[in-house]
């Protein structure tokens, strides 16, 4: 159910987003040879939907801010990407962090990343 007084969230663009990398996903997971260029795609989609769409999900569910047909539908495709995160794997391709999961429990204890760049030398 929707918080009162907060403004409605549109989540059908995320949804479908996802819900398109889903299917691309297990389109992949069924060909017998996968080529290079078709896993990079799918890597690029699906990593904007971990990182971007999903989450953007999770923080307006975690809010309220869902009706109860968009929560509905939310945790509809959490049931599908916890269906997919073992064939993800497969391909190499990161697992979903999902509410309730070890995973996601795990990501939210983590407070920063850590920096890939070397620390800068002092002078002198």
């Amino acid at each position: 159910m929707a918080s009162e007084g907060r403004a409605p969230v549109s989540i059908d663009p995320d949804v479908e987003f996802l819900a398109e990398q889903i299917e691309a996903l297990r389109a992949l997971g069924q060909k017998d040879s996968v080529d290079d260029d078709e896993l990079y795609d799918l890597s690029v989609r699906w990593g904007a939907a971990l990182a971007g769409r999903l989450p953007r999900l999770v923080h307006y569910s975690s809010l309220g801010l869902l009706d109860d047909a968009d929560q509905h539908r939310f945790q509809s495709l959490c049931e599908d990407l916890r269906g997919v995160a073992g064939l993800a794997e497969k391909l190499g391709l990161p697992r979903p962090a999902l509410p309730g999961d070890q995973i996601a429990r795990a990501k939210g204890r983590r407070l920063r990343m850590r920096s890939r760049s070397p620390k800068p030398s002092s002078p002198g």
